[in-house]
């Protein structure tokens, strides 16, 4: 809407601009032909095609070399955008680790490990969370003995809370556990601080008012994401972790895998909260998040980037209600490295459109003058229109062919 309005505004100049120098040299004297042709060769010259085109065509050119790399764009102007991108803020699971969490361990406290399993997966059965799928899928492939469930409730950012045989059951964070008045000993806090530091997860398990254990949970950081996050910084992105994980966790990962800032403990607003605070720091932030899980602070972002296919609306809302927002980028690979690549491909755009402008400027410089009568008082002739169409066309010429280098 802008870019319309800016031509239309440009279009009105020149028709103003024709009139007013037609009728200053219909004051001189000069004949109602030569008035007609100043009018249309001020006209030509100031259309702004050539304008139009020093944007339009590079941009057109990326998104279909973007189309190449298996990316798609919302519209062509985020090409234009993400050559402003200084700050890349990343989710933890499925962007910067595998996505794939798995138990790495158990540590019970008065249950063997079996049964801290199984009553954690109980309450887990129903968990849309990676983690709680994952404690769920180990105790089935452990055979873990699983117990009934009553009833449960998934809470964002703290975990599942869950009524097996009458007593309630709790698996989540430490700080929401003894929040809901759980007594967690002292040797459990400090095991749980020792395998936060190796950049680990910790689920705590708790029945009724007592934790009866920790799950520990890993996800492998890709060799190939560490070092597309070591050629982000080099180009000078700051690279943002964010996670709801615990300060210790954030900080071990984010270390392990190159990440200049962790914000930590952090629920969906919180995210969204720390995307904004980027932003009034003079930040332009796109973001790599996990669909609905990050939707809010997805919403706050310059850029929204979607890794791997967008899966198809079925019209079940019970399925759809987990599909993620329109992304600006989709980058079906799933590959960090090819976002390098758009954003290489993002530089060279708008190179080439900051080339065009010069060259439509230039030839505008050239040709509004004569087509104004100014060359005349100096004893010159008057711009003709074919010469001003020749002048557009030649403009638009070398424009399209400067494009075609995107």
């Amino acid at each position: 809407m802008k870019k319309q309005t800016s031509i239309g505004y440009f279009t009105a100049l020149a028709v103003l601009l024709a009139f007013a120098m037609s009728a200053y040299w219909f004051s001189t004297g000069e004949s109602k032909e030569t008035i007609l042709n100043i009018f249309l060769s001020i006209l030509i010259v100031g259309l702004p095609l050539p304008f139009w085109l020093t944007k339009a065509l590079p941009l057109a050119r990326g998104t279909a070399k973007a189309k190449k790399l298996n990316i798609e764009l919302e519209t062509p102007d985020v090409l234009a955008i993400l050559d402003k991108i200084n700050a890349l803020a990343v989710s933890k699971g499925g962007i910067v680790t595998e996505g794939k969490p798995y138990v790495a361990g158990i540590v019970p406290a008065g249950l063997s490990q079996g049964t801290l399993l199984g009553l954690a997966a109980s309450a887990e059965r129903e968990a849309k969370h990676p983690f709680g799928q994952a404690i769920y899928q180990a105790a089935i492939s452990r055979q873990a003995r699983m117990q009934p469930l009553s009833a449960s409730n998934e809470i964002p950012g703290c975990g599942m809370e869950a009524l097996i045989n009458r007593a309630p059951v709790r698996v989540g964070k430490a700080e929401w556990l003894l929040e809901e008045g759980v007594d967690i000993g002292a040797d459990l806090l400090t095991r749980a601080d020792q395998i936060t530091q190796r950049g680990q997860s910790t689920v705590f398990v708790a029945n009724g008012k007592y934790c009866r254990g920790i799950i520990v949970l890993d996800d492998n950081i890709p060799p190939e994401t560490t070092e597309a996050f070591n050629q982000l910084q080099k180009k000078g992105i700051q690279l943002v972790l964010l996670t709801g994980d615990s300060r210790r966790t954030a900080n071990a990962i984010s270390k392990q895998a190159g990440i200049d800032i962790a914000r930590s403990e952090l629920t969906d607003q919180g995210k969204a909260r720390e995307i904004k605070l980027l932003q009034t720091h003079g930040c332009t932030v796109a973001m790599i998040g996990n669909g609905i899980r990050d939707e809010a602070a997805m919403a706050e972002a310059d850029l929204r980037i979607h890794l791997g296919p967008v899966p198809v609306k079925t019209g079940d809302a019970a399925h759809d209600i987990d599909l993620p927002e329109n992304s600006s980028i989709i980058i079906k690979s799933s590959n960090i490295s090819d976002f390098i690549h758009l954003s290489e491909l993002s530089h060279r755009v708008m190179d080439i459109v900051q080339q065009n402008r010069i060259v439509a400027l230039l030839f505008w410089v050239l040709l509004l003058p004569p087509a104004m009568g100014l060359v005349k008082t100096f004893g010159g002739p008057f711009l003709p229109p074919a010469a001003a169409l020749t002048g557009q066309i030649c403009a638009s010429l070398m424009i399209l062919f400067n494009s075609l280098r995107a």
